[in-house]
């Protein structure tokens, strides 16, 4: 599906840090003080407007006298906010005075480690679409400030939003009873540019880690929803600054395609992707600086530097290109924003943005024009789509889907908008499932909101999911229980070869995997392995075995991608397909049954002629493909990567083995990635058994602590951390300086002749990474500068490494088809774009079309996690930063046989024009985080039986008891009837956990799968 371009971007705020760079920014001219003009002295003046005050918390500063929204915040104020979490006005105490900083220390390995520092705010940061802010860059001052005022409107208004769905506290033992807030206390600070210089209009607001309750107590707020909700604030952002930019100037809005994802983006009509384009660029300054040092080094020296040398040269370059954002008046910037549009839209800039006005053609909606009955195509719609990302999900998600939705439909009003998404948002969640326990007693009134829900269920942690995702694992639970299906004595084993020293070169853990598999009987079974067992030489050993029972040609293999289904046929030796395409084709025999059907009774009345030969070579080539696209009894299907294969798919997959009586056996690691639709399959079966085939044996390193520590990190021990980097394996720095060494410990390797590999976590830092390889074969007279423009915006010529992104199952390459993932060199570029290629030795070229060269080729030197996952190197070199989980990182440590070193953006504001001073972590705490953060999705199941276990735990009712107890307006006998309540449920509680430990699987109540959850 591919995930929704976010505009809005969260990040924590430590106590004591991150409020200067908000201020270094800030113009200090005379007429600072002065926010009834917002724009207008920005163009003769350096700097950008001061912060304002915002949120409806400020009525609760000052002893209740509060604060004027939009008021200025001095930088005094924004200290006491950030610095003491005190009233910005009076310098009180807000809430509890936060705990001490402590002092930097001396860990266990005599590491210097600095001291945690508690949480003083959350940084929500909204950007404009690039299309609003290249209109805004080009327009006269008067559209500027319409444009530059509908962006202030519409983050005030997701603000508002946010503090009644979003911000909350919570108070009791162990944080058990949600607090609603009265109001966040806020800070406003619009800044005009990119660090690259290219115009993004966007705000920081940072909010205040205190917020006023009901009760008038100023406590911490709940940051776990805040963040939950990134995507849909984003998304309402969006939608919200649409309306408001149609309203005022009648814009119209067009989708416009993205890559690797199917979500569109809407963009200003007019501006096109080009011109967007143009003012997307990345500074290519430090590039080039740093070139002309190391050229200059060379001359001096005689020699290239070495990687330490390139990293000085690199800082040294760094700073001396980094723009100075108080060096330049807008007025200026301006300037040169228009002359670098003008061969696009010409000399007159602002008469064009004037043609934007007036595009919109449709309808001004209200909530009132909308009826239930409309909306619900809408909120099947949302259902459907979140449904099929999430084995389980949110409000929040199914609210963002919403309106994605709606977001070509125009609204009089964005409070018309909200209204109209919450409705279709409440006709979703009504056909879904829900994950949590119903409230089995009554809660007293004073825990009660004023709906007469209980504040000891968290209002937005609500998770959902669907009875068709339940009821897709509970298939897939029963085949995998099932011991009726096709097997294999466990003596053929040795008979097959496989048995150590018999040519197999199996090792014992895997004979002992391949004959409990072929000897369960299983219909669904599982093969587990971590990175490096040896699982495809264990396939292919079990291929063996099972054509000694079945015969050749009972083995078949599918995986979630073409590439991954083609590694596994070359190392299985098996026919293989992506389960994509085979669920595709196997659908598509009912309609061939019924055309052989048709064609049979014409043949029986034909007479011989050329046009009955025809129908009968018809019929038989049907029957043939209807046959290469079904099972058959006693065949083996193995799913190969199976944590990335979607629950759907699996059990789709596994009705059809059931019911032509063949088996399947789902290959992979739970402990890697997860699949892009909604997954937790594979690692659901696997815990529903207490004998998995699991092999453990790491073979793939070299060095023998690599294999422990990769074992430790897979099961996220933080241990695991200190071993890479007492081991030299873990560097750490500022993004720049780290892709700097990654890039050259790559090209070291490169030129010594290693197979290398370098990975990064996204999408844009595999672009960078990519240019920065370019460059240098470029400068070293391995690639020829001048190439055809590529998919990622970047240029390949002849020489250069390219990566093909999409199927193409009709350009043939000589052994198959073009697939998405397949790498290649450039041979020759073609007239029109097009581009010849050839893959490894082969002399072999393949013709790409200069239209699938536009649209889906990148340069292939670097790569994402998820496309690095099954892939062996003998070194490879990863880029990790503060927003990588644990399943990418252990991915990152498992592709290289001789080393797995990890570069580590050690800045704790991803995205930010400026460091905060102070922010930065150590290398090692980032690699921490990471592995304390899993990202593995869950089943539906699984969950449910977990948020059982947690609100029916001893823990959770204690907890609750005590806040009843502790409440003033609870009477005595209340109190004592709910202390019964609680012992109840815990006992209650306590066998839940038995019989799930003596079952040794994942237990949910039978009726989960029919409806709403049990009574207790």
């Amino acid at each position: 599906m591919g995930a929704a371009p976010v505009t809005v971007s969260i990040r924590r705020i430590s106590l004591g840090a991150g409020y200067r760079y908000l201020m270094a920014s800030v113009a200090r001219g005379d007429g600072a003080g002065v926010m009834s003009s917002p724009l207008t002295r920005y163009y003769a003046e350096s700097g950008t407007p001061p912060g304002r005050f915002l949120g409806a918390g400020l009525a609760c500063l000052a002893g209740g006298a509060g604060v004027v929204p939009g008021a200025q915040v001095s930088e005094e104020a924004l200290f006491r906010m950030l610095g003491k979490l005190q009233d910005p006005v009076t310098g009180q105490q807000l809430g509890r005075p936060p705990k001490a900083v402590g002092t930097a220390y001396i860990d266990g390995k005599g590491r210097v480690r600095k001291a945690p520092r508690p949480v003083a705010g959350f940084d929500l940061t909204f950007s404009a679409p690039k299309s609003v802010s290249v209109a805004w860059a080009l327009a006269d001052p008067g559209t500027q400030a319409v444009i530059y005022r509908a962006h202030l409107r519409a983050v005030e208004f997701v603000i508002g939003y946010a503090e009644r769905a979003v911000f909350f506290s919570r108070s009791g033992h162990a944080g058990v009873v949600q607090e609603d807030v009265r109001g966040v206390v806020a800070a406003g600070f619009d800044h005009w540019d990119s660090r690259a210089g290219d115009p993004q209009l966007h705000t920081h607001v940072v909010v205040m880690n205190r917020a006023q309750c009901a009760d008038g107590a100023w406590r911490t707020l709940d940051g776990r929803l805040i963040f939950k909700a990134t995507v849909a604030l984003s998304t309402l952002y969006n939608a919200v600054l649409s309306d408001y930019l149609t309203g005022a100037l009648g814009w119209g809005w067009e989708p416009m395609a993205r890559r690797h994802s199917a979500v569109p983006k809407y963009e200003v009509a007019g501006v096109d992707a080009q011109l967007q384009a143009e003012f997307s660029r990345r500074s290519g300054a430090i590039e080039d600086a740093k070139n002309a040092l190391v050229d200059d080094f060379v001359a001096a020296h005689g020699r290239q530097p070495s990687s330490r040398e390139v990293l000085q040269l690199r800082q040294q370059a760094t700073i001396s290109t980094r723009p100075d954002k108080e060096a330049h008046a807008l007025g200026e910037q301006m300037a040169v924003w228009r002359a670098r549009a003008a061969r696009l839209v010409g000399l007159d800039s602002a008469r064009w943005v004037s043609h934007l006005a007036g595009r919109n053609e449709l309808p001004l909606l209200r909530a009132a024009d909308l009826t239930d009955q409309t909306l619900a195509g809408v909120a099947g719609a949302a259902l459907a789509q979140v449904a099929g990302k999430r084995a389980t999900f949110s409000r929040m998600n199914v609210l963002a889907e919403v309106l994605r939705q709606l977001h070509g439909a125009r609204f009089a009003d964005p409070t018309e908008r909200l209204a109209v998404a919450e409705r279709a948002t409440d006709l979703a969640l009504d056909r879904a499932v829900p994950v949590d326990p119903p409230e089995i007693a009554v809660t007293p009134a004073a825990l009660q909101r004023e709906d007469g829900t209980s504040r000891f269920r968290f209002r937005g942690m609500e998770a959902y999911t669907t009875q068709a995702t339940l009821d897709a694992e509970a298939r897939l639970l029963a085949a995998g229980r099932c011991v009726d299906g096709p097997a294999i004595d466990p003596s053929l084993v040795a008979a097959a070869g496989a048995e150590p020293g018999t040519g197999a070169g199996l090792s014992v853990g895997q004979v002992a995997a391949v004959r409990a598999v072929v000897s369960s009987g299983r219909e669904l079974d599982v093969l587990v392995g971590a990175a490096g067992t040896g699982k495809s030489t264990t396939m292919a050993g079990l291929r063996a075995v099972w054509e000694t029972g079945f015969g050749p040609g009972s083995v078949i293999g599918l995986a979630p991608s073409a590439a991954a289904a083609e590694v596994l046929s070359q190392v299985v030796g098996i026919p293989t397909e992506n389960t994509a395409k085979w669920l595709t084709e196997n659908a598509r025999n009912t309609d061939r049954r019924a055309e052989v059907e048709a064609l049979q009774a014409k043949l029986w009345r034909a007479s011989p002629s050329r046009q009955t030969k025809a129908m009968r070579e018809r019929m038989h080539a049907l029957i043939a493909e209807g046959r290469a696209w079904s099972l058959r009894p006693g065949q083996l299907v193995i799913i190969d990567e199976a944590s990335m294969a979607a629950t759907f798919d699996l059990d789709a997959l596994t009705t059809q083995a059931r019911a032509a009586g063949a088996k399947v056996l789902l290959v992979g690691d739970p402990a890697q990635l997860s699949p892009v639709g909604a997954g937790g399959a594979f690692k659901l079966l696997v815990g529903d058994r207490a004998d998995v085939p699991e092999l453990v044996d790491v073979r793939r390193f070299r060095h023998e602590w690599e294999r422990d520590a990769s074992l430790a990190l897979r099961a996220g021990r933080a241990e695991a951390v200190d071993a890479y980097d007492e081991h030299g394996r873990v560097a750490g720095g500022d993004r720049d300086a780290m892709l700097d060494a990654l890039f050259n410990a790559w090209r070291t390797d490169i030129d010594e002749g290693r197979r290398s590999l370098m990975i990064a976590g996204d999408n844009q830092t595999v672009t960078d990474l990519n240019a920065r390889a370019r460059a240098h074969r470029v400068a070293d007279g391995l690639v020829t500068e001048e190439g055809v423009r590529l998919a990622d915006g970047s240029v390949a010529g002849v020489g250069d490494l390219i990566v093909t992104r999409r199927n193409n199952r009709s350009l043939s390459t000589g052994s198959g088809w073009l697939k998405n993932g397949d790498t290649w060199t450039v041979t020759r570029i073609c007239r029109g774009g097009g581009l010849k290629v050839k893959r490894g030795d082969s002399h072999r070229e393949v013709s790409l079309p200069a239209g699938y060269v536009a649209e889906s080729v990148e340069l292939g030197y670097a790569t994402t996690a998820h496309r690095a996952q099954g892939r062996t190197v003998a070194t490879a070199h990863a880029f990790v930063d503060v927003t990588t989980a644990r399943e990418p990182l252990y991915v990152m440590t498992s592709r290289g046989c001789e080393s797995n070193r990890l570069y580590v953006d050690t800045a704790d504001q991803p995205g930010t024009e400026t460091p905060a001073p102070g922010s930065e972590l150590t290398a090692v705490e980032v690699l921490q985080a990471a592995v304390a953060d899993t990202e593995a999705e869950q089943s539906a199941t699984a969950t449910m039986a977990e948020h059982w276990t947690q609100a029916h735990s001893v823990g959770q009712l204690s907890a609750e008891f005590q806040a009843i107890v502790a409440d003033g307006t609870t009477m005595a006998t209340d109190a004592a009837r709910e202390l019964e309540r609680a012992r109840a449920l815990a006992g209650r509680a306590e066998l839940l956990r038995q019989r799930a430990h003596s079952q040794r699987a994942v237990d949910v109540p039978d009726s989960v799968q029919t409806g709403p959850a049990p009574s207790l």
